[in-house]
């Protein structure tokens, strides 16, 4: 059952130099659930909707948010109003983050049961229908992830690009004992190249992240970039960003991401 998500925010004002707060209630979105039959567990959402979702009969793009708590939700909320984009904005709350994100376990990063098969799986057949059955979606999809969703970014880039139009990766890559899995993950999926046809990417990293103190992360993309280009070449489009003055999560990412993906004839 959907239910309204309202936002409290404390405004505190000063008059005649007395503070005083009030209480303010902002609608952000809705909640809604599916009962997953892959993950066996029920998942979260917030749900998003355009300013004229309920007096119009548009259909609009989406955009799935990973790491969805309402902290990521007012990110995209923002990004997209300061981009003038009117989306359906789809915040997928974590249950077992380190399960559902990793592909694998490895020294640098260990999980006991890597299920991200499993979170993409669930993603397409369960949550994409569940979200263009019930609202009025035109198709065409993005999906956002952060950090160690950003790595889930690249798995799903890899394992299933036909399920996106657009992938936005932040803080996104993997470190050196994993070079061996995704290289095989990238060299077995660009044997299929027309899968990535129409396809946009974006990646951002930090070169003074505190998580990737010997730029593993960063040398890992760059080589994944130099595979795509020779690779792929102009069937997809694809951009790799790095920036100097932020740490982990570069703040501008988000925006830039979006930005990027739905640019016409990028």
């Amino acid at each position: 059952m959907r239910q309204r998500i309202l936002l409290s925010i404390i405004l505190g004002l000063l008059k005649t130099g007395i503070g005083y707060s009030q209480d303010v209630n902002i609608k952000v979105g809705v909640r809604d659930n599916i009962q997953s039959t892959i993950l066996n567990e029920n998942r979260q959402l917030i749900v998003s909707l355009p300013k004229n979702y309920d007096t119009s009969m548009n259909t609009y793009p989406v955009l799935y948010v990973l790491d969805g708590n309402e902290t990521g939700l007012l990110d995209a909320i923002t990004a997209t109003s300061k981009l003038g984009a009117e989306m359906i904005i789809v915040a997928i709350a974590n249950t077992d983050r380190d399960r559902d994100m990793m592909p694998l376990s490895t020294q640098t990063y260990q999980v006991d049961n890597p299920g991200a098969e499993q979170f993409l799986s669930f993603i397409g057949k369960e949550l994409i229908p569940h979200i263009e059955n019930g609202y009025r979606s035109n198709g065409q999809r993005t999906i956002r992830g952060r950090s160690l969703s950003g790595l889930f970014i690249m798995y799903a880039f890899l394992e299933k690009p036909q399920l996106f139009d657009n992938y936005i990766g932040n803080s996104a890559g993997w470190y050196a004992d994993m070079n061996s899995y995704f290289g095989a993950l990238t060299d077995k999926a660009f044997k299929d190249k027309e899968r990535f046809k129409g396809k946009k990417l974006f990646v951002a990293n930090s070169l003074a992240d505190p998580f990737d103190p010997k730029k593993e992360v960063h040398y890992a993309m760059l080589e994944f970039a130099e595979k795509v280009n020779s690779e792929l070449g102009d069937r997809v489009s694809f951009k790799y960003v790095t920036y100097d003055n932020y740490g982990h999560v570069p703040f501008p990412s988000f925006y830039d991401g979006l930005n990027y993906v739905l640019k016409k004839n990028e």
